[in-house]
């Protein structure tokens, strides 16, 4: 075994999407920095060809204000020819035949190139952001297991197990971006608030028997939200994202079901807006929970992507969240480099005051955000009749008020300005 010494402006652990996003954000915003992309999995050579099953994968929805991001790193070329656009958006109570929509054509403000919202599997978008990091200088070290850290009075060092070889990273900003119950978090002392839904997700793809036509539906159940999702059709079969939040209780014998009858209780659950069911694919379950570090930023550390904050799945926006936060992190870090010069690259990336405007810019739209995405769920779930009659006007504001329509949409589309 044999021990290295690098040095790096900022060292990003965790090459997920958040971290893999970041990075290039980082490389685009502020190219006079090195940038470290730390993995501990293996990441697949960029030549490998995007083959996709037709079910089986999970998906993410990318709101608007997200593809005009990707858009900005010259991302939403690739990513178009995977996506199936969002074009309207069908907000419903199951059991009331009140709903609300939004409409790409209707809600210009909070749309991009006419659509709400874009749909992309996970297996496309992971290795999309890694051929765009290709073209980057962001240094990639993959099967990367960070063992430890130490916080030191310029940033950070980190040790670093790549099979045999042990090596040690110095860097200005570590970005822990490793996930929720983050290790480093736990290693540095940083606690996390944790709220259990005691619900369980259920996520699939679906097969439909007609055209979904760019439609997104978010249905609300009496055992909470269901999201259905456009894909892109495959193997021609017309195909739709699944994510069926249920009581933990539910969980073992929904997701254990063949496949005929989990169509059927699926079905009945969701009702026929978007028409008959007829494919499953194999379903995936994981806990649902609120998780927010008590503390997002200190000097020379900063917290990003469910090592942050772990939403519930309802309107698709943790990924959103996520992706906002990284580009104000770029952004902030860019503009001080501008403002400073060349000492501050050297010097400044970890600074206290810089991590904090960030966290300030940052604050109110996460408040915005998170407490969207944990009070809506029980509403909606509640069979109280007061409770059930405020949430029908609420959705009656919606389909009605122009202003509160526009409103909302922004929100949910991540366009804050």
């Amino acid at each position: 075994m044999t021990e290295s010494i690098q040095d790096t402006d900022i060292a990003i652990v965790g090459g997920g999407m958040a971290g893999a996003s970041l990075a290039l954000l980082l490389a685009h915003h502020c190219p006079q920095l090195n940038v470290a992309l730390l993995e501990r999995q293996s990441v697949s050579a960029v030549e490998t060809p995007l083959t996709l099953p037709s079910f089986d994968t999970r998906a993410t929805a990318i709101a608007a204000g997200s593809l005009s991001i990707f858009s900005q790193l010259g991302l939403w070329p690739a990513l178009q020819e995977f996506a199936e656009p969002i074009r309207q958006v069908q907000v419903s109570d199951r059991g009331h035949s009140l709903g609300a929509s939004l409409d790409a054509r209707r809600e210009k403000a909070a749309s991009f190139d006419g659509m709400l919202g874009a749909v992309i599997e996970n297996a496309v978008l992971g290795p999309l952001l890694y051929r765009a990091l290709e073209k980057t200088s962001v240094q990639l070290l993959d099967n990367a297991q960070v063992t430890d850290v130490e916080m030191l009075s310029s940033g950070a060092k980190l040790h670093i197990q790549r099979a045999d070889n042990i090596s040690s990273l110095q860097t200005r900003l570590l970005v822990i971006a490793d996930g929720a119950g983050s290790a480093l978090c736990n290693r540095l002392g940083i606690l996390t608030s944790k709220v259990d839904y005691q619900q369980q997700a259920l996520v699939t793809t679906v097969g439909l028997q007609r055209d979904h036509r760019g439609i997104a539906f978010e249905r609300f159940t009496d055992t909470g939200p269901m999201a259905l999702l456009p894909l892109p059709k495959r193997h021609g079969v017309h195909r739709a994202a699944l994510v069926w939040t249920c009581e933990e209780s539910a969980q073992p014998s929904l997701a254990d079901l063949p496949e005929r009858d989990f169509i059927r209780h699926l079905q009945q659950t969701f009702g026929w807006r978007a028409g008959r069911i007829i494919r499953a694919g194999k379903v995936h379950s994981y806990p649902l929970t609120l998780s927010l570090a008590r503390e997002q930023v200190r000097r020379g550390v900063v917290l990003v992507g469910n090592s942050a904050h772990f939403l519930h799945p309802v309107a698709g926006q943790g990924f959103n969240l996520t992706l906002r936060d990284c580009d104000g992190l770029a952004r902030t870090i860019g503009r001080t480099v501008a403002e400073k010069g060349p000492d501050f690259v050297r010097t400044g990336p970890g600074e206290l005051d810089l991590l904090e405007a960030y966290w300030r810019e940052r604050q109110h739209d996460q408040q915005l955000t998170i407490g969207f995405s944990d009070k809506i769920p029980p509403l909606f779930a509640s069979r109280n009749l007061l409770t059930s009659g405020l949430r029908q006007l609420g959705l009656l504001g919606l389909a009605l008020t122009p202003a509160t329509r526009t409103a909302f949409a922004r929100q949910a589309a991540g366009i804050t300005a």
